[in-house]
């Protein structure tokens, strides 16, 4: 009998695929544990009620247009890199010129008498806002997969349902914020103010959902908001039980994996639906949710290049400049800072980020209509995230790249 117990204790026992993508305390420390930035950020506004546009200026600062650079020194510095990539490094400098281009078109407009002659120029800033956080939706799908691959997790199922809960946790959740938050809701159009909800039939939640009336008061708002967390909560339980069955079936369970899932998909759900959220300005929302990005990016960059640039045997030499500028990681993050310095005190002093004191007040010198030079000014400094999206959505597949599997060491 006490053997029986002990072979059924052994099946049941769920075995574990530990394999990191640097080494297990770096993996918690930024990878993973990089989320208790997001929710440190989002409590400095919450619970202690700081100047958001301060700590977002500090934050664009130290880590946010810091890691454009980290594109620019793998890409534009690596001397081989940039032969093997020169078409798509050369033209995608274009992207520098997509605002200026929109505030011409909105120029035609106004020229030719139509009155909603800002519209080209309004859709280029939703869209430039979506591209930013679809951004950052794709490189935790990126770490979900280097998941995958270091740990051999690769059955369909496990696949679609990873990919569903990341997908839906942080895209549905992002939904119910656009329809929530003033800022948002006045770009789309709509009463700065959530309408309040219709009182509960006799007080009860549960009565609610049977009462045809009640059912009717509510508005279409309220209804994405009830769609996107129910839906997001079907994703995390079908999740759980597909763990369980693996483990039922005796298959290894993906622990960095799930650690991982457990981070980022909590993280957007729980600040996209707190109430606090919506007293944040629309720049403050972007760094609760972009800050677990920016230290991931930093790490994963810093992986790469100590294992493509100061790896034994190779050559630094043949790789131009992205070597000296990573021989530490204090020259490293000084040169992203100073790049990083420019571009944001520029903006600053010309009135079009927030954080400082202006020099030139642009925002109040006319272009046409009512748009004034801030707007083409920053028109043209938004090249600079809109460049990096665009170009990191090609330099980061390993599965295209013999080379980039080896900087990752995901394979001899």
């Amino acid at each position: 009998m006490r053997l029986r117990l002990m072979t059924a204790a052994h099946v049941l026992a769920p075995r574990v695929s530990v394999n990191w993508i640097i080494n297990q305390r770096a993996d918690l420390l930024w990878f993973i544990g990089g989320a208790l930035a997001g929710y440190l950020l989002f409590f400095m506004h919450a619970g202690l009620g700081w100047d958001m546009i301060t700590i977002w200026f500090l934050w664009v600062i130290f880590l946010d247009s810091p890691h454009f650079f980290g594109t620019i020194s793998r890409t534009y510095l690596d001397k081989q890199e940039f032969r093997q990539r020169k078409k798509l490094l050369t033209w995608s400098l274009l992207w520098f010129a997509a605002g200026p281009f929109m505030i011409l078109v909105s120029w035609g407009l106004y020229h030719l008498g139509v009155e909603n002659y800002q519209l080209p120029w309004k859709a280029f800033l939703v869209f430039f806002g979506l591209w930013a956080y679809w951004h950052v939706v794709r490189q935790h799908y990126g770490f979900m997969r280097l998941y995958h691959r270091k740990n051999n997790d690769l059955d369909r199922i496990d696949y679609r349902i990873d990919s569903a809960l990341l997908y839906g946790g942080l895209l549905l959740p992002f939904l119910a914020f656009v329809v929530r938050h003033p800022e948002a809701r006045r770009g789309l159009g709509l009463p700065e103010a959530f309408p309040d909800y219709p009182p509960l039939p006799h007080g009860s939640r549960l009565a609610a959902l049977f009462d045809l009336n009640y059912l009717q008061a509510v508005t279409w708002e309220q209804w994405v908001v009830a769609f996107t967390a129910a839906a997001v909560g079907t994703l995390a339980v079908v999740f759980g039980i597909r763990q369980l069955v693996r483990i039922i079936r005796g298959e290894p369970i993906n622990l960095p994996k799930i650690l991982f899932m457990l981070a980022v998909v909590p993280l957007h759900v729980y600040i996209c639906y707190a109430p606090a959220v919506l007293t944040a300005p629309l720049l403050a929302f972007g760094a609760f949710v972009t800050i677990f990005h920016d230290i991931q990016y930093h790490a994963i960059v810093w992986f790469h290049h100590r294992n493509r640039y100061h790896r034994p045997g190779v050559d630094p030499r043949q790789f131009g400049l992205a070597p000296k500028i990573s021989r530490s990681l204090l020259t490293y993050f000084g040169c992203a800072i100073f790049f990083a310095a420019i571009f944001r005190l520029l903006g600053c002093t010309l009135d079009v980020h927030p954080g400082c004191a202006p020099f030139v007040i642009t925002s109040e010198v006319p272009l046409f209509g009512e748009l004034n030079t801030d707007a083409l000014l920053k028109g043209f400094l938004i090249g600079f995230p809109l460049h990096h999206y665009f170009v990191d959505q090609y330099i980061w597949k390993p599965s295209k790249s013999k080379s980039l599997r080896r900087d990752l060491k995901l394979e001899a």
